[in-house]
This record gives structure tokens, C-alpha cells and sequence, in this order.
């Protein structure tokens, strides 16, 4: 069959060269055609190779089943240790420091003796009040015993007044008849005159007697109250813990003068201690509903030493300078102040603590990489991906590990969702699934009921 195939191919060539074989180019130009007509049967003649079909790739993915139940978003936070009762105490009075029976950082009580001063300007200054006190009360008496005279002497008076009247009317009838001179006439109307005035002297004194009363009285008040303040000045001599507190500060030691306003020590109050972090703007609104629901916020709270639980007591009304949320404030049980410090003012260590939101339902937990962009995840049908679009709710802290809670409805239990970062993740992208073990959030979930 080859054979007579190539006799086919070859007949024309055995013409050309039967009819021109005498000519010079003759055999240079079939030279050329047989090597042109060999190509081409090599080519048309070879083996063509085997066509491998193109198989499509399946990526290996590890997913997550979700399961359905109620959720509590967690909120991770950075608290400031501080204390709205931090005292700082100043002297009230002029005075040597006579004793300091405290240190920094030492617990003290309720009425603790704290500072001595030496007191005794103060005593002097209290012993001049007092007696300016007695004396008005002397004045007030005395001013007394006067009204009471001037109103026996008013009525004396009034009489003599009126004996002065008929002895003047005598005199003047006597007078008219010659029988008293004008001289005796004169002195007589001269002393009924001095009566008179004796008498409006004495009306006065009566009636200016409730005003002196009134300003004897206001002096005394005002003598009694500087009295009391040199009392109160003396008291404050001996300086004592307002409350009970570690001591912060000193500002002074003994022998040294002080005035008035100058700091003394700075103290805080344990039993007042809190806490003060930043939440989240997203998440203001649903804890301000759960405390107006007296619905319990827990915390729990991560020192060097312990591990504690602290509630949300309350959130501020102003929003952060940055305006990325508010403050809100932690109350701290005494056992778990005593292992905190505030070590500026009202200002102390930051700790990092995790709050417990409400639970939600039809919420999932996945891990962090199971997010796509910002808010889409895959879910695995028929070894396909497809992509859905979810709301996130916040994050949970399993065992140092961040979940994601996000809900959707076209998300259901049982749906299986990549937890791997594909680089190109698409729908309809051909997966192979080679699960792990990976941690749950129902050992959180037990714990978040338990610190409910």
C-alpha cells in the first residue's frame, strides 16, 4: 500500500525527467522536487501525538460546620486604672509640721492620723475669739440692764416734766401780781426746758435700743463664727485619712512651714477603684438598652496575678476627642483593687479586659480567616464555593484565638464554610475539603453563662 503510494507521488517526477533529462538544469531542478515531495510525505506520513485532556484543579480547604444557638459578642478592651475619689489634702492654717506618722503607698483607715501640726498659733488666735465673744455678750447684757433703766427713767422723767409744768404756770401767775421777780420767772421756764430735753434724751435711748441690740448682736454672731472657724482651724491641726486608701504622695516632712493651700500628701480611695476603657461607637447603643434593662455586663478582667470579674457600671455622656466612641466605666470588687496601683493622680496601669454583650440569635462563630474582603465568606456545595454576604456582630477570644460572629439569612446550621484564605476564592472555584480539628466556642459560651 505504501509502495504503491509512493509510485503515485513519484510518477510526475519520473516524466519531467524522462522528457527533459537531456536538459543541463534538468537534474539540479528534480533534485530540488524530490527533496520537496520527501518533506511532505514526512510530514503528512509521521505519527500524530496523543491529546491529554485538561483536568480542572481542586483546591484544598479546611471548612467549618456552623452550628446554631444563642451567641455573646465579646469586646476586647484596654481599661485605665482610676479613682473618681482621689484626695488631695492642703493645710488650712499656718503651721510647723510636727509629726508625719505615714509613708507612700501605705494602707490607711477611716480617721487615721495622718499629719500633726503644731497648733499653737492656732490656740492663741481661738482664745481671742472667745474672748471677743464674751466681751459682746457683756456689751449685750449691759445693753440690757440700760434698756430696763431707761424705761424706769422715762417714766421719772415724764413726772418731772410735769412738776416743772405747774411750778412754771405758778410762777407765771405770781409773776403777773409782782409777787416773784421776772428773774425767777425766767429760771423756772429754763428748767422746765431742760426737763424736756432730758426727757427726748431719755425717749431716745429707748427707742435706739433694739439697733444697738441688733449691732451687738451682729458682732457677737460674727465673733462667734470666727470663733468656730479658729475652732474648726484647730481640729484640722490634726490631719486624717478622709476614708480608707493608700497613700500616694507627700509632699512634706516634718519641721517644714506650711500656709494655707499648700499640698500635703495625695491619697485614693481603695474601695472606690474602677475601671475606664474605650468602646466602640458600633456597640454604644445595644449596652446602653442592657443597662437601662439592669441586664448585667461582665468582664473579665486579666492581671499578672489573677484573673477576676468585673461588671459595667456605666457609661460616660461625652464622646472621646477622637470621636471613635465613649468611656465606660468598670466597678472593681476591693480584693481585686488591693492588686491594682494608680501611680499619677487619678491615672494608673492599663489592663486588658474582655466584655460580654448580650447573646444574639442566629449568629455564628468563624474564625477570622474565614473573611473575605470585609464582609463575605464561602460555603461549600458540591465541592463549589459560593459566596454569601454577611453582617458581623462582633468577636469572640477562645483560648487567644479571634472568631468572628456574623449572621445572614441565607446562612443555616449545618453549612459548611471555608476557614482557609484561598488567594483567588471565587464562586463556582472547585474545592477538595481536608478538615482539621479546629476549637469551638461552646467551652466560651459555658463560661460566658457561668460569669453571668
Amino acid at each position: 500500500m505504501m509502495l504503491d503510494q509512493l509510485s503515485q507521488l513519484f510518477r510526475p517526477v519520473g516524466f519531467f525527467w524522462r522528457t527533459n533529462r537531456h536538459s543541463p538544469k534538468a537534474l539540479s531542478l528534480a533534485a530540488v522536487i524530490v527533496t520537496i515531495m520527501l518533506l511532505l510525505l514526512f510530514k503528512f506520513t509521521q505519527p500524530q501525538p496523543p491529546v491529554k485532556v485538561q483536568q480542572e484543579k481542586a483546591w484544598l480547604v479546611q471548612t467549618q460546620q456552623l452550628v446554631a444557638g444563642s451567641t455573646s459578642p465579646q469586646l476586647e478592651l484596654y481599661g485605665r486604672v482610676e479613682s473618681p475619689y482621689t484626695a488631695t489634702i492642703t493645710s488650712s492654717i499656718t503651721a510647723d509640721i510636727k509629726s508625719l506618722d505615714v509613708r507612700e503607698g501605705q494602707h490607711v483607715t477611716k480617721g487615721q492620723l495622718l499629719i500633726l501640726l503644731d497648733d499653737i498659733d492656732v490656740q492663741l488666735v481661738l482664745e481671742d475669739k472667745r474672748s471677743n465673744v464674751a466681751e459682746l455678750e457683756a456689751l449685750i447684757k449691759s445693753e440690757n440692764n440700760r434698756y430696763k433703766n431707761d424705761l424706769v427713767s422715762l417714766k421719772l422723767e415724764k413726772s418731772l416734766v410735769t412738776l416743772a409744768e405747774k411750778k412754771l404756770a405758778r410762777e407765771e401767775k405770781t409773776s403777773k401780781t409782782n409777787l416773784t421777780s421776772q428773774s425767777s420767772f425766767d429760771s423756772q421756764k429754763q428748767a422746765l426746758q431742760n426737763q424736756k430735753l432730758a426727757l427726748n434724751a431719755r425717749k431716745l435711748s429707748v427707742t435706739d435700743h433694739p439697733a444697738r441690740l441688733a449691732q451687738l448682736e451682729a458682732r457677737l454672731s460674727r465673733n462667734r463664727a470666727l470663733a468656730l472657724q479658729a475652732q474648726h482651724d484647730l481640729q484640722r491641726a490634726t490631719v486624717v485619712a478622709p476614708f480608707d486608701g493608700i497613700i500616694l504622695s507627700i509632699m512634706v516632712s516634718p519641721g517644714e512651714r506650711v500656709r494655707p493651700g499648700e499640698v500635703l500628701l495625695e491619697t485614693y480611695a481603695t474601695g472606690q477603684v474602677e475601671l475606664r476603657a474605650l468602646l466602640p461607637q458600633k456597640f454604644v447603643a445595644i449596652i446602653k438598652q442592657s443597662l437601662a434593662n439592669e441586664i448585667p455586663l461582665p468582664a473579665k478582667l486579666q492581671t499578672d496575678a489573677t484573673e477576676s470579674v468585673v461588671f459595667l457600671s456605666r457609661i460616660s455622656g461625652l464622646i472621646t476627642d477622637g470621636g471613635h466612641g465613649v468611656d465606660a466605666l468598670f466597678v472593681i470588687n476591693n480584693e481585686a483593687a488591693e492588686e491594682l496601683t494608680i501611680d499619677d493622680m487619678t491615672i494608673g496601669e492599663t489592663l486588658e479586659l474582655t466584655l460580654f454583650l448580650p447573646p444574639v440569635e442566629n449568629a455564628y462563630s468563624l474564625p477570622v480567616s474565614s473573611i473575605y474582603g470585609t464582609n463575605r465568606i464561602y460555603r461549600v456545595e458540591d465541592e463549589r464555593l459560593v459566596a454569601v454576604k454577611v453582617k458581623k456582630l462582633g468577636s469572640q477570644y477562645i483560648n487567644d484565638n479571634q472568631f468572628v460572629l456574623v449572621s445572614s439569612e441565607k446562612l443555616k446550621a449545618g453549612d459548611e464554610i471555608i476557614i482557609t484564605q484561598l488567594p483567588h476564592a471565587l464562586s463556582g472555584l472547585k474545592v477538595e475539603v481536608h478538615n482539621a480539628v479546629i476549637p469551638q466556642n461552646n467551652s466560651e459560651q459555658q463560661s460566658s453563662s457561668e460569669l453571668r
